[in-house]
């Protein structure tokens, strides 16, 4: 019974003197303090924990310039049908000439100038007052297409002057046909339905341009002179590049 008792005294005595050590332990641990991560520098300065995360932090990349550039590329509508564009932002100023010429009786040009109220480095909205002019030679145009009233012919003739034939053309032409019909022939061929015409038009109009990233689009409107009814619609879609680069 004593030999129980005695282990069971030394073995509290062990546990008592472990506990008190590792107490004292701790205590040791906590007065202790941390080293500090430092590297030098060139200038012998002492620089604390390096921190990656400042590397580069302004380092991006440059955006495109929002003005002071040209445009360039290939647009389809007014005035040429198939146009070449050119054109240049400056500042808030915006200048513009676009047109093509694809035959005699097929051609078109205009020019713009214009005010842009809003730029960033991919998108620029602007107004611009335009001038220009168009002439075209559709096959067998029906009327009514385009605000055409009347077609006139490729005869000076008498009675074979018009496309729509009026009252006093349908008088004219009875006569010449009782007359002479084959005089009547050679008139009527040469005033036949499916003879080309040119129609041409001078307009000046105001419009709203969009150019967003390489994409251009331009849509007003305009009131001239010549072959068409007004107000005419003006509208020009198209794939511009442009030469502005990083800053």
């Amino acid at each position: 019974m004593k030999r129980i008792l005695s282990f069971i005294i030394i073995i509290f005595l062990f546990s008592f003197v472990s506990s008190a050590f590792a107490q004292e332990k701790n205590k040791e641990n906590k007065n202790e303090d941390p080293v500090p991560e430092w590297t030098p520098e060139a200038d012998r300065k002492t620089r604390f924990g390096e921190d990656k995360s400042e590397k580069d932090v302004f380092d991006q990349k440059p955006l495109p310039k929002s003005t002071n550039f040209f445009v360039y590329g290939l647009s389809v509508g007014t005035p040429g049908s198939i146009n070449v564009n050119v054109g240049y932002y400056f500042k808030d100023l915006v200048v513009r000439a676009s047109g093509g010429h694809w035959g005699a009786h097929w051609w078109g040009w205009q020019a713009d100038i214009g005010v842009s109220f809003w730029k960033t480095p991919f998108l620029a909205h602007s107004i611009s007052a335009v001038i220009g002019q168009f002439q075209v030679d559709p096959f067998a145009p029906e009327l009514g297409k385009g605000g055409q009233t009347q077609y006139k012919t490729g005869s000076d003739f008498p009675g074979y002057q018009h496309r729509d034939i009026t009252y006093e053309d349908a008088i004219i032409r009875s006569y010449i046909a009782e007359q002479n019909p084959n005089l009547a022939t050679v008139l009527e061929y040469q005033s036949r339905d499916n003879q080309k015409v040119t129609l041409n038009q001078r307009y000046i109009g105001l419009t709203y341009d969009l150019y967003m990233g390489n994409f251009f689009l331009q849509l007003g409107g305009g009131i001239g002179s010549g072959d068409y009814k007004n107000p005419q619609l003006l509208i020009q879609i198209g794939y511009l590049f442009d030469t502005r680069s990083s800053q």
